[in-house]
């Protein structure tokens, strides 16, 4: 809290010797439902005696604005959060929403950045994912397994064919703003201070971006000074190390995209030394730069991996509460881990759709192995356009199978879960 009172305090100060400073809005707010069916958490209603499914109606807004001091210099301060308007019960006590939503807001964004296009460097609380893919979320860059709000600092500087970056991480806000998957970040909320409680260690990554065009090659390393909670026994420090491989031919109307990831982790459980692996290939094929296809594959060998709930990943069937409750999603994982980075297993998946660069903007994907899942989210710009203020309606399906049975609450994950969307949003 002494961290933030000093950003707070930098920020009015800033604020107040502003003058004719360039002020830009950023951020959205929107409505979000979810409704669970066909084996999804149930609670029996007391009024009629009938079995009651997962739902949950919420209101969410990320506000903000960012400040230009010099054509160099800016500031930001903005505040997030979401409350649940309707919710069904997850068990006697406790409502579906507020297992969703723990807290209901934070300071999302108090920082000061520098930026002169060739060298950027900021610190407070601020957008990680649009401070290093830019705000099209189009820049390249090696940084794939981090998303969302942070508490820390990075620093990105690029030439014409060479990028280094490096970050740390204090701490993390508890929504799910991943790279490609509408209206996630809507669907939970938790406090910088609630990560905090769960994960007490520093994280640090780095890398190098090696970007000529058409190949792009991305090594790095990472860090993680203590996973758990001081308290927890296992896992504590965590160093990963990997590379991002990307092939982008165009020729004509078409474009092919092919990535390849590898993940290599090192750590330590009841003084045993886990060594994860992670492969994972995927190819896209872009027409006219609005429809895609494409398929894609991830291993593991016998270990799972240890990550912070994000990724690049396509798919929708996971999604945090914001605890550790692994339970209260409509999705299949909890801590940050979804089961396709578990040990031993292997999840094959097609795709196709439309870019959000178009007015309708549609993701379907079927994916099978250790991990099955049938998704179709699309959403619709009903004003404004796609890089500027616009309000879009959305709504999916989604259906997902794990390999996992909790005996608790009588949940078959051998069966398939089945969960409708959806969502309204008004982006500034």
């Amino acid at each position: 809290m002494k961290k933030l009172s000093v950003s707070l305090t930098l920020a009015a100060a800033l604020s107040a010797s502003a003058g004719a400073a360039e002020v830009n809005p950023f951020g959205f707010i929107g409505g979000y439902y979810s409704q669970g069916f066909s084996n999804m958490p149930t609670q029996t209603s007391a009024t009629n005696n009938k079995e009651v499914g997962e739902a949950y109606a919420s209101v969410a807004a990320h506000l903000g604005i960012d400040v230009g001091l010099t054509s160099n210099i800016s500031f930001g301060l903005g505040f997030w959060g979401g409350l649940p308007l309707y919710e069904t019960y997850y068990s006697s006590l406790t409502p579906v929403g507020d297992r969703f939503y723990p807290q209901n807001w934070d300071v999302s964004d108090a920082y000061l950045k520098f930026d002169n296009k060739s060298t950027s460097i900021i610190g407070g609380r601020f957008d990680v994912g649009r401070f290093y893919h830019g705000e099209d979320g189009k820049d390249y860059t090696g940084m794939d397994w981090l998303w969302g709000n942070i508490q820390g600092a990075a620093f990105n500087m690029k030439s014409k064919n060479i990028g280094f970056w490096a970050l740390w991480m204090n701490s993390k806000l508890g929504v799910n703003g991943n790279y490609n998957r509408m209206a996630y970040d809507m669907a939970s909320f938790g406090t910088f201070s609630a990560f905090k409680h769960n994960h007490v260690g520093e994280v640090f990554m780095g890398g190098i971006d090696f970007d000529y065009d058409v190949f792009k090659f991305s090594p790095y390393v990472m860090y993680d000074t203590n996973y758990q909670h001081s308290n927890a026994a296992g896992t504590r420090s965590v160093l990963s190390a990997g590379a991002k491989a990307v092939l982008d031919i165009k020729g004509g109307s078409v474009e092919s995209i092919t990535t390849l990831r590898a993940l290599w982790q090192q750590y330590e459980i009841a003084g045993r030394d886990i060594s994860p692996l992670l492969l994972w290939v995927d190819e896209e094929l872009v027409f006219n730069e609005i429809f895609k296809v494409g398929a894609g594959y991830i291993k593991t060998n016998d270990y799972g991996v240890l990550l912070y709930g994000n990724d690049k990943s396509r798919f929708y069937g996971y999604r945090s509460s914001g605890t550790s409750d692994i339970y209260s999603s409509g999705g299949i994982y909890g801590a940050g881990n979804p089961l396709y980075y578990g040990g031993n297993s292997g999840t094959y998946y097609v795709f196709a759709g439309i870019k959000p660069d178009s007015r309708l903007e549609l993701d379907l994907l079927f994916a099978g192995g250790d991990y099955s899942e049938f998704s179709a989210v699309g959403q619709f710009r009903l004003l404004g356009q796609e890089d500027k203020a616009n309000l879009k309606v959305g709504a999916g399906f989604v259906s997902t199978r794990g390999y996992n049975w909790d005996a608790n609450n009588s949940i078959d994950f051998d069966k398939r879960r089945n969960n409708l969307i959806a969502f309204l949003r008004l982006s500034l």
